[in-house]
């Protein structure tokens, strides 16, 4: 069973769907009108937690998947290629995505290299892994796209990642830091949840655990909450009580188009190649027996086909080879209608 508790430090305080109360704790650490803001609050652990504890950061709202956020990055830049002013430009059409206010040259651009999430988070108690280079998903071929140009660090004029965001970017390994990697790609959702670091000591019901916050990510102005999530993990992943709630309600509207099914076929059966509701067939006498037509055509207050032979008649299907008969009677109009 997956065990977590969550800690929500900016934003309206508002419930998880996927915690109970006791899991939920508000230890508010908004962003100060200098730009930071550092915090320190005690955590009373909900559960007793087995390693290895995975660390997560959430912002909600927040939209990664607009078309406009989402395109505004050259990842030939992030590929360590070299690239013309003309390339950057077009990437990365806003000029504060490229250009510092002393006018350096930002690298890499655009809207999702200069709006990174750069808070930091510890447990004096439970020191956290965070230093792991390789990204949260499982597509090694992707990050290791991630290169750094040839003239890292020595070009001149130039604003890197560890510049503008030294708490979060290690300054060695530059794009292929993890939180960068795993920041580039966008969340599909209203959401922006990736993996912080790992625990990897184990943590008991009951213990106080000292939470040490430094805000520097910005959400007033957008409305947004941010979260930190304490969870440990199963084969089937972490806990995701919503994706649960959809596999559920999907999985009961299918069982009740089966039954609806199975109900139709019990009452109303029908004969291959035959309309179940005769009335609403726009051509009825062409699908059904003559034997049956008159009832039908006094109920739908159409007339038989000129040419149709009496009720009982044989088929004369005599110069019209391979035309099959429907049952032992058939209209002369249905024949010419086939």
């Amino acid at each position: 069973r997956v065990k977590e508790f969550v800690v929500q430090y900016d934003g309206s305080a508002r419930r998880s769907v996927d915690s109970s109360a006791e899991e939920e704790f508000y230890r508010p650490c908004p962003v100060g009108d200098t730009g930071g803001n550092s915090c320190s609050h005690d955590i009373v652990v909900p559960h007793d937690m087995a390693p290895p504890i995975v660390v997560t950061y959430e912002i909600t709202p927040f939209y990664q998947n607009f078309y406009s956020y989402q395109t505004s990055v050259l990842f030939e830049q992030l590929e360590g290629k070299e690239v013309s002013q003309y390339e950057i430009e077009s990437a990365c059409k806003q000029e504060p995505t490229r250009l510092t206010a002393s006018g350096e040259h930002i690298y890499p651009c655009g809207l999702i290299a200069t709006s990174m999430f750069n808070d930091t988070v510890e447990f004096v108690q439970a020191p956290m892994n965070d230093d792991d280079p390789l990204p949260t998903f499982d597509w090694p071929w992707d990050y290791e796209r991630f290169q750094n140009p040839t003239d890292y660090e020595t070009r001149a004029n130039t604003s890197w990642l560890y510049d503008r965001y030294p708490t979060v970017i290690s300054k060695p390994l530059g794009v292929k830091s993890r939180r960068f990697v795993d920041w580039v790609f966008p969340s599909f959702f209203n959401h922006v949840r990736n993996t912080y670091g790992y625990i990897d000591t184990p943590l008991s019901k009951g213990q106080t655990l000292t939470l040490r916050i430094n805000a520097n990510f910005p959400v007033e102005s957008i409305g947004a909450e941010k979260r930190i999530i304490i969870s440990t993990r199963t084969g089937l992943g972490g806990r995701h009580n919503m994706l649960a709630y959809v596999l559920l309600a999907s999985a009961f509207a299918c069982l009740l188009m089966v039954c609806s099914i199975a109900a139709i076929q019990a009452c109303c059966p029908r004969r291959t190649g035959r309309a179940r509701f005769a009335m609403l067939a726009p051509s009825v006498t062409q699908m059904l027996d003559l034997d049956e037509a008159p009832e039908v055509l006094a109920q739908t207050g159409n007339q038989p086909p000129q040419g149709a032979a009496s009720p009982g008649a044989p088929a004369r299907a005599a110069g019209l080879p391979g035309v099959p008969a429907f049952g032992a009677t058939a209209s002369e109009g249905t024949i010419r209608a086939l």
